[in-house]
C-alpha cells in the first residue's frame, strides 16, 4: 500500500502543477469581461493548490489511524530533508487544511455579494483587499497554533507509534514529526487517562469547521436565490447573467471536491479514536485522496465556465 501512496503522492503532485499552471494562463488571459475582480480570487485558489501540491510532494505524509489516534506523520528518509524543515513544512502543509476552510467560505461571501451588487467587491481600498486575501492566511495561522499547542508529539503517542508504525518501517523517533489528536495518555502501569488538552483542541478546531460549513450553506442559499431573481428581473445581459450562474455551480462543485475527498473524511477521523474507533485502511485511503485533491478541484473551474471549456477543447484537438 506505501507504493501505491508514493506513486499517488508524485504523480499527483506533477499532474496539480500542470492543470493549475494551464488554469492560472486561462484566468488570466481568457476571462470573459464580466468576471471583474474576482479573477485574482480564482487565480488565488490556483496558486493556494500549486503550493499544498509541493508541500505535499516536500511531506509525502503517512496518516496512521490506530486505536486512539489520528496521525499525520513526515519522515527525513523520503526526501533527506532535515527534521527541522520536515517540522515546519508538515505544520504548513496540515494549517493549509484550515486554510481551505476559510478561502471557500470567502468566495461563496464574495459570490454573494457580487450578485447584489455590494460595494465591498470592489478592490479600491486596503481594507478590502485585506479581508478577501489575507483572511484565509490569518485562519491557517490560527490552525497552525492550534496544532502546534495541543496536537504535538508527547511520550503516549511515540510509545504507540514503536509498536506500530516505527516496527512496520524500519525507523526510529529521530527520523519522523507528526502533528494530531491522541485522546489519551498511558502511564507505567498502563492506565489511560483522557487528555483534555487534545480535547480542547479538536473542540476548537471543529468549531472553526462548522462555523465554515454553516456560513457556506446560508451563503450558498443566498446565492443561488440572488441568482434565481438575477436571471429573472436583472437588466444586465444575458451573457452577464450565465456567467454568474456558471460561478456560482462552479463554486458549488469545487467546493465539493475537498468536501467529499478531504473535510469529511477528515471529520471521522480525527473524531473517531476517542471512541478508539480507528481503521488504519481509512488513513491509508485517506492519504490518497489528499494527494488527489489538487488534481481534481480546478476541473470545475475549467470545464464548467463557457469560456475556458472552449479554449481547452482546442488545445485538445489541436493536440489529436
Amino acid at each position: 500500500m506505501e507504493a501505491v501512496q508514493l506513486l499517488a503522492q508524485k504523480s499527483c503532485a506533477v499532474l496539480s502543477f500542470a492543470i493549475n499552471s494551464l488554469l492560472i494562463q486561462l484566468i488570466l488571459f481568457r476571462s470573459p469581461k464580466g468576471i471583474g475582480m474576482y479573477k485574482f480570487l480564482m487565480v488565488y485558489i490556483s496558486v493556494f493548490e500549486l503550493i499544498y501540491a509541493f508541500l505535499g510532494l516536500m511531506v509525502q505524509p503517512d496518516f496512521l489511524s490506530h486505536s486512539s489516534v489520528f496521525l499525520v506523520i513526515a519522515r527525513t528518509d523520503r526526501l533527506g530533508i532535515p527534521l527541522w524543515m520536515i517540522r515546519i513544512v508538515n505544520t504548513m502543509f496540515r494549517s493549509m487544511f484550515g486554510m481551505s476552510m476559510a478561502m471557500f467560505t470567502l468566495h461563496f461571501i464574495y459570490r454573494y455579494f457580487v450578485i447584489i451588487g455590494s460595494p465591498l467587491v470592489k478592490m479600491d481600498s486596503i481594507s478590502k483587499v485585506c479581508i478577501w486575501f489575507l483572511s484565509p492566511i490569518i485562519y491557517g495561522f490560527l490552525w497552525g497554533v492550534i496544532l502546534i499547542s495541543t496536537l504535538g508529539p508527547n511520550e503516549s503517542t511515540n510509545k504507540i507509534l514503536k509498536e506500530t508504525f516505527f516496527q512496520k518501517n524500519r525507523i526510529t523517533i529521530d527520523q519522523v514529526t507528526y502533528i494530531g489528536p491522541n485522546y489519551y495518555t498511558t502511564d507505567h502501569n498502563g492506565t489511560e487517562t483522557f487528555n483534555w488538552t487534545v480535547f480542547g483542541g479538536m473542540s476548537v478546531i471543529i468549531t472553526m469547521v462548522s462555523i465554515s460549513i454553516l456560513t457556506i450553506v446560508i451563503f450558498a442559499y443566498k446565492s443561488y436565490k440572488g441568482v434565481g431573481v438575477l436571471l429573472r428581473e436583472s437588466h444586465h445581459s444575458d451573457g452577464y447573467k450565465t456567467l454568474q450562474s456558471q460561478l456560482l455551480n462552479m463554486l458549488v462543485a469545487q467546493v465539493s471536491i475537498p468536501a467529499i475527498l478531504m473535510h469529511g473524511p477528515a471529520s471521522f477521523l480525527f473524531t473517531g479514536p476517542i471512541f478508539h474507533v480507528a481503521n488504519e485502511f481509512a488513513g491509508d485511503f485517506f492519504c490518497i485522496s489528499v494527494a488527489v485533491y489538487p488534481v481534481l478541484d480546478p476541473l470545475p473551474t475549467m470545464f464548467m465556465i463557457q469560456h475556458y471549456r472552449q479554449v481547452v477543447c482546442r488545445l485538445v484537438l489541436k493536440c489529436v
